[in-house]
């Protein structure tokens, strides 16, 4: 998706504060050591969202962080209340589903619902919050997409002149990007008012060609993220 060229330096209303939703950056085992099932260690390796928390996270007025604090092999605080692996999914990678002693699968149901209270409670601290929603996504995906910039299509969805603001920023630093693509959409608590805006980037970008420790394009892709935050801000 693009938009039109004459929108694109448009003004738009500036937010009063962002909250980074930063939810896969851990992979170690929360309770249970699934880390030595080599199908659940793969799938840890390929999805975990590396140094997410040290790439996303700065510290300026107005902006504040939510992160969670388990693997999304445990616990995923982005799926939906219906999807049954937002809890142990792991157990669904090596076929043990549901063999988690109740207290254990309530203390992941527990965290589930924290994480997405801490961004309602972050959010309603300004009058126009907007959730940042941050992610990153193996290089392979899409290999000519450096940034995508996802978006519902509710009430949640900010401006085209917002969207086109930050994609220009990032164009401008060198990097290709795109809408909804690889993955689409952002997070937005049941009940929630505000905007919301995923920005996920390619692990090439900041991570060595391993894709998994802090690769030469750390510093700058964490110099125009701040830069993003300061256009958000208004400032």
């Amino acid at each position: 998706m693009c938009f039109q060229d004459q929108s694109r330096t448009a003004a738009f209303t500036p937010y009063t504060n962002l909250v980074l939703a930063i939810p896969h950056a851990v992979g170690h085992p929360a309770d249970v050591d699934w880390s030595k099932d080599a199908t659940a260690a793969a799938a840890r390796d390929r999805w975990t969202d590396w140094e997410t928390d040290r790439l996303f996270s700065v510290a300026m007025e107005g902006v504040a962080v939510v992160s969670c604090p388990m693997s999304r092999l445990d616990v995923d605080v982005e799926r939906l209340e219906a999807e049954t692996d937002r809890i142990c999914n792991f157990g669904h990678l090596v076929g043990t589903t549901h063999t988690l002693p109740p207290s254990q699968c309530n203390g992941r149901l527990a965290e589930w619902f924290r994480y997405r209270t801490e961004l309602m409670l972050a959010a309603a601290k300004g009058e126009r919050p907007l959730i940042l929603d941050c992610h990153s996504f193996p290089g392979d995906l899409a290999p000519d997409v450096d940034v995508c910039i996802g978006f519902n299509t509710d009430g949640t969805r900010p401006s085209d002149e917002a969207i086109n603001a930050v994609t220009e920023t990032f164009r401008a630093a060198g990097y290709e990007t795109a809408h909804n693509r690889p993955y689409g959409n952002a997070i937005a608590p049941f009940g929630y008012r505000g905007h919301s805006l995923m920005v996920e980037v390619s692990k090439r970008c900041y991570l060595d060609p391993e894709e998994r420790h802090i690769g030469t394009g750390f510093s700058k892709l964490r110099q125009t993220l701040a830069a993003v935050y300061g256009l958000l801000l208004g400032r």
